[in-house]
């Protein structure tokens, strides 16, 4: 694998170092530890602090920031972000006030998410799996820790594996490349055609050298091709960011943002779902409520981080349609902010009864549709390096 070339896939070698370096450090071990020692915590205490993801920013030394959920932000939330003087309530009872109900029907179900729901002027956000999961750390965080249960992980992707690699790391996420963004994007137009056009317009006297000159071209398809373009240099690693990982996430690729859904029917599929891969095939086997241990998590819409998705412009001639059938909500995460949509986890429904799985296998197909009804996935599979990693269903 060429990393100067093709950096984001580097996440799937077994040679790559989870522990390497950001661009950007933001962390320092040495510079925590002494902030811990400085309020009184002994050496020992004070590791075991960092080890279980507290940790302090130069120059923001009055801040603790626990890397779960604080994000590097220079203010107190007192729950993710404190002052050095509360690290010992860190050593006090759970006190989270996440609830958990069981549900015995699916009318239940549904009657008590319109209670939560009721609750709230922005909408309910569901996410279905087939059991909790809980942050495995010496030190847990009380205010986000359910007394008798634990502490909900709900790790994306990306972050998931370099926490079980390296719980220390604080990588910069690189998403693919431009080159092979737009191999894939370039995949819905007659390259060839666009050429010969583009020689012509030169050949008639059209100053054509460069992306805006495209755009600015009198051709419509000329034109059409170079405000793509633009489009996808100007907003790879800007306001297309959470979509491209969005649809990184979607199509089984390591991401670092969480998909939600707004379709409490899209989460109960996946509660009772479970996913299996053999020989590059993936499908879903129908599971039920897993002797119970089935849940629905509802969490609150945060407009700050949480995005609905929509089909950007980039995306008009090849719309993508797992996020769209899914009825997708991404919460964003980042290094310092690795269970963000956890911060937001208001109550837990456990599934306490079966559901009728007859329409099962349409289900799959209706979430997950072929290459001949999703061009973003022909196109996918297509112009990536290394296409066998596209979650496949057909």
């Amino acid at each position: 694998m060429k990393k100067q070339l093709f950096p984001y896939w580097k996440y799937y070698s077994n040679q790559f170092n989870w522990n390497e370096n950001p661009r950007f450090k933001l962390v320092d071990r040495e510079h925590t530890l002494k902030i811990f020692k400085a309020a009184g915590f002994n050496s020992s205490d004070a590791e075991r602090l960092w080890s279980s993801g507290y940790v302090c920013i130069e120059g923001f030394d009055d801040i603790v920031i626990d890397r779960f959920y604080g994000g590097a932000i220079r203010s107190y939330d007192m729950v993710s972000r404190f002052a050095p003087s509360q690290i010992g309530e860190l050593f006090e009872e759970p006190k989270s006030r996440v609830w958990i109900k069981k549900a015995s029907s699916l009318e239940q179900l549904r009657e008590m998410v319109a209670e939560a729901q009721s609750a709230h002027v922005n909408p309910v956000r569901f996410r279905g799996q087939r059991k909790n999961y809980f942050i495995e750390r010496e030190i847990n965080n009380p205010n986000f820790t359910i007394k008798g249960v634990g502490e909900v992980s709900i790790l994306s992707s990306f972050w998931r594996e370099a926490f079980a690699k390296a719980p220390n790391s604080f990588l910069d996420f690189e998403t693919l490349t431009l080159l092979e963004w737009s191999k894939v994007f370039y995949s819905a137009y007659d390259l060839k055609e666009i050429e010969r056009r583009h020689q012509l317009a030169i050949a008639n006297g059209e100053w054509m050298y460069s992306m805006q000159d495209m755009a600015d071209s009198d051709d419509p398809m000329l034109s059409e091709f170079g405000n793509h373009r633009l489009d996808l240099a100007m907003g790879k690693d800007f306001n297309l960011a959470d979509n491209f990982s969005t649809l990184l996430q979607h199509y089984g690729l390591l991401s670092t943002v969480i998909d939600l859904t707004s379709s409490l029917d899209v989460a109960l599929f996946f509660a009772t779902h479970q996913y299996i891969q053999n020989n590059g095939r993936s499908t879903y086997n129908y599971i039920g409520s897993n002797n119970g241990k089935a849940v629905i998590y509802l969490i609150k819409d945060s407009r700050q981080e949480m995005l609905v998705h929509e089909n950007d412009r980039v995306l008009n001639k090849l719309p993508p349609e797992r996020p769209k059938r899914q009825h997708c909500v991404i919460s964003r995460s980042s290094a310092l902010a690795i269970n963000l949509p956890a911060f937001f986890l208001e109550g837990i429904i456990q599934l306490d009864f079966e559901i009728n799985n007859y329409e099962s296998q349409k289900k799959i197909m209706e979430f997950f549709p072929s290459e001949d009804k999703d061009k973003f996935l022909a196109a996918l599979k297509k112009g990536l390096r290394y296409p066998n990693m596209v979650t496949n269903f057909a």
